[in-house]
Formats: C-alpha cells, sequence, structure tokens
C-alpha cells in the first residue's frame, strides 16, 4: 500500500475513535475529557490535511515529470523521424547513381565487343568509298562497269547501316529515353542484345539466340529491358572459364507463355550453391564474377523486372550452370494497335530544314526531296524570316544544337510567328546536349530523331507531322 493510502487509513481509522472518545466524554459530563479529545481530533485533521496536501503535490510533480519525459521522447522520436526520411532520401538518390554507373560500367565491358563490331564495316565502307572515287574518276574503256559501282554502294550503305544500329543499340542501352514508351518488343529487344554482346559471349561460349517470329510486345521501356538482359546474358559468359568456348554455351530462349512472355537465360558454366542462389539478387553481393557480383548488378535486373509487373528467378547447382527465367506481362491490346499503325502516304508536302551542317543539309534535301518538297537553311534566323515573310510549310526538321541559335531559341521563336507549326517541328540530335536542351526536350512535345537515324524512319516521322496540318477553309 501506498504512503498515502496508509495515511489515509490510518487518520480515517483515528478520526471515528477521537469522535467516539468525545462524545462519551460529554455525556459522561467530563469537560477536560471532552476538551482533550476535541483537541486531539483537530490535531488528528490538521495532519491528515497536511499528508494529503504533500501527497497531492507530490502527484502533480511526478505528473509534470511524465508530460515533460512524454514531450522529451516525442521531440526525440521527430528528430529520428526526419534524420530516417533523409537517410532514405540520401539512399535513394545512391541508389539512382549507382544504376547510371553499373550501366556504364556494362557499357565499358562491352566497348572491345563493339568496336570490334564497328570496325569490320567501317573497313567495308572506308574500302568501298575508295574503290569509289578512283573509280568514278576513271574514264573509257577502264572505267568500271554500273554494277559494279552499284554494288559498291550498296555493300557501304550495309556497312554504314550496321554501324549506325551498333551506336542506336549502345545509346538505347546506356541511357533512358526522356519519354520512354509503355510498350517494347521483346524480340527487337533481344535482337540489339544479341548484336551488343556476341562478341564478348562467342570469346567465352558458343552463343544461341531462339526468338518467336511474331512480335511479342510487352510492358517496360526498350532501353530498361536491353539493361536488364545484358547484364543477365554477360553475367552468364562469366561463369565459363576462358579458353573453354568450344565446352560450353550461353543461350537465350523467349516464348509466350501463360498469357505472358518468358525469357530464359541459361549458361553450362559453374554454377552457383544453395548460399549465392538466395542472396544472387542482393545488392553487391559477391559471387564468383568480378563484375557482374559486385554493384548493383543483378539487383537491377530484380528491381527492372519488378518495375514492369514482371518476375525473375534463377536455378542452379556448382558445376551445373544456371538457368534465369524472366517473366514479363504482355501489353494490352490499345498500346500494340497504336504501336502498329503507320501514317500512310499522301501527296507532297513542303518542309524546311535548318541544319548549321552544310553537309548535313545538303544530304537531308537529297534524301527528303524523294518524298517532299525541301527548302533547306543553314541558318535558323534566315529561315525565321522565310516564315515570317510569308512562306507556307507543313512540317520542319530543325537541328537541336546549333551555333547560331539553339533548336530550343528557334522554336520558342517560331511559336511567337505561328503555333501550328511550332507544333509540326521535328528535332534532330546526335545525343550529347546540354542540360539546357535535355530540359528542352522533355517539357515540349514534339518529336525527336537521334543521330544516325534510318531516312525511312525520318520521313514517316515528318509525314505524321504533316498529318497534322488542318485543312484549308
Amino acid at each position: 500500500m501506498s504512503g498515502s493510502r496508509v495515511a489515509a487509513a490510518t487518520l480515517f481509522g483515528a478520526v471515528p475513535a477521537a469522535a467516539a472518545l468525545l462524545g462519551a466524554a460529554v455525556c459522561a459530563g467530563w469537560l477536560l475529557a471532552a476538551l482533550a479529545a476535541a483537541a486531539l481530533l483537530a490535531s488528528l485533521a490538521c495532519l491528515g490535511h497536511r499528508r494529503l496536501r504533500r501527497q497531492l503535490d507530490q502527484g502533480v510533480a511526478a505528473r509534470h515529470a511524465l508530460e515533460q519525459i512524454v514531450t522529451e521522447r516525442t521531440a526525440a522520436l521527430e528528430r529520428q523521424r526526419l534524420d530516417t526520411a533523409e537517410h532514405l532520401r540520401r539512399l535513394e538518390t545512391a541508389h539512382a547513381h549507382l544504376g547510371a554507373t553499373d550501366r556504364l560500367a556494362a557499357v565499358g565491358r562491352l566497348a572491345a565487343g563493339v568496336a570490334h563490331e564497328v570496325n569490320t564495316p567501317l573497313a567495308i565502307a572506308l574500302t568501298n568509298v575508295a574503290w569509289l572515287r578512283d573509280a568514278l574518276s576513271t574514264e573509257g574503256a577502264s572505267a568500271p562497269a554500273q554494277q559494279e559501282i552499284a554494288a559498291a554502294i550498296s555493300d557501304t550503305d550495309q556497312a554504314v547501316q550496321r554501324i549506325a544500329r551498333i551506336v542506336r543499340d549502345l545509346q538505347d542501352f546506356a541511357q533512358d529515353s526522356p519519354r520512354a514508351p509503355g510498350a517494347a518488343d521483346l524480340v527487337e529487344v533481344l535482337r540489339q542484345v544479341e548484336r551488343l554482346v556476341a562478341h564478348a559471349v562467342r570469346a567465352r561460349a558458343r552463343f544461341t539466340v531462339k526468338l518467336p517470329e511474331p512480335s511479342l510486345l510487352v510492358g517496360g521501356s526498350p532501353s530498361r529491358l536491353g539493361q536488364l538482359f545484358v547484364h543477365l546474358v554477360l553475367h552468364a559468359a562469366h561463369s565459363v572459364e576462358e579458353g573453354m568456348a568450344d565446352a560450353h554455351e550461353v543461350r537465350i530462349e523467349a516464348r509466350c507463355s501463360d498469357g505472358g512472355a518468358v525469357v530464359e537465360v541459361s549458361d553450362t558454366g559453374r554454377g552457383l550453391d544453395a548460399d549465392a542462389v538466395a542472396h544472387v539478387f542482393d545488392p553487391f553481393h559477391h559471387t564468383w564474377s568480378t563484375c557482374a557480383g559486385h554493384g548493383l548488378g543483378l539487383a537491377a535486373c530484380h528491381g527492372i523486372a519488378g518495375a514492369v509487373g514482371g518476375s525473375i528467378e534463377v536455378t542452379s547447382a556448382p558445376g551445373q550452370g544456371s538457368r534465369y527465367r524472366v517473366r514479363l506481362p504482355l501489353a494490352g491490346p490499345g498500346v500494340r494497335l497504336a504501336l502498329r499503325e503507320t501514317p500512310e502516304a499522301r501527296a507532297r508536302h513542303r518542309v524546311l530544314v535548318v541544319d548549321d551542317e552544310p553537309l548535313a543539309c545538303a544530304s537531308l534535301y537529297r534524301t527528303l526531296s524523294l518524298r517532299f518538297d525541301v527548302v533547306p537553311h543553314t541558318s535558323p534566323r534566315h529561315a525565321l524570316g522565310v516564315v515570317r515573310a510569308g512562306e507556307r510549310f507543313d512540317a520542319v526538321l530543325c537541328d537541336l544544337m546549333m551555333p547560331e541559335m539553339s533548336g530550343a531559341e528557334f522554336h520558342r521563336e517560331l511559336l511567337r510567328l505561328d503555333a501550328g507549326l511550332a507544333d509540326r517541328v521535328v528535332f534532330l540530335t546526335g545525343g550529347a546536349f546540354t542540360e539546357g536542351a535535355r530540359e528542352f526536350l522533355e517539357r515540349v512535345q514534339n518529336p525527336r530523331l537521334h543521330k544516325p537515324f534510318e531516312p525511312r524512319q525520318l520521313i514517316a516521322l515528318l509525314a505524321s507531322r504533316c498529318e497534322r496540318v488542318l485543312p484549308a477553309a
């Protein structure tokens, strides 16, 4: 029992006794005894009051102390919450930076193979160009036949297209598009992956790729899915010891299954034990691979698959190789239809071409003149003057980075002159642009095309812009 309760019990036990004593004394006529009892009763009442008051004061003090403790603990928890939120923000930033670093590291690992893939068609193109230069300067009977010249041009074109495709694949892998589409052609993504990693993989193992004939449209951006499968294939390739290429295989196989797409990346390499399998998708987990087992590598693969609503799993055993199975959801029918639609060819339209590089401007004129009435300008200010003077155009093709006036500045001035035409501008970019240019492209809705590009792709894009012209009233 607490002190206050003991005091109260003692007090309330003594008061009745004193009161009874006082009553008896009064009845008996004992005046002195009655006075003594009354004094005792008053003393006990004062004592009880003081004790109760002291206990109440102690209770109030204890309550204030508890309130102070609660306030201090609440403030400490709030500070801890803010610190935790800041740590999470820093971790998210670091995760994003590590993801970019990991992609660049993978690009670095691809560099040797890409250099080999580029140098071969580049040598073909340079050899044919040198031969054509000599052939065109030769006259008389020794001049080559038209068929030979046409064959050399065709071979050169194929070689250059091969280089352009490799560069475009590498650009797609190295960075995300600011406006990545919501669906990707999985078959085309895997073909790009094959082109990027084939040389590196075949240095260690046989490389087999089995893809379905029809396209498989899945959710997610092509660049992110490309990063996922490049990581997996390189990881599989490095499971094989060097110098044993004929004895091992790395295999990619894609198929439809249960309303989705399944891609399996397998190898016949050293495999993983049970502990490594359990932690293979953990960031910074160390496996046998010195390049794929550090950093975010396979953890990034797991994150990309999950971000598009898919999954990734692995089965492996020491000495028996590994199999990574990626499941991806198919894109919806609306997206499928939108990706397959192509603009129909109609009557010739008038296109303004703005590029400060004279050779680029001339080549664009030659290419586009087969389909459009082209007005080329190497000066963006002169091009604006033509629009200001009342010339009518159905679309504009404009380089993004120009010394006299950037593509963003040109678009801003054109917006003042003709907002409808500004909406029909197509931008060309080499990929290496400033932060301001990147922010501009993220802000505007105009399409952009990365150099190098397929002429047919450029023509189709400009045709789609021309289709936006309102018919004359």
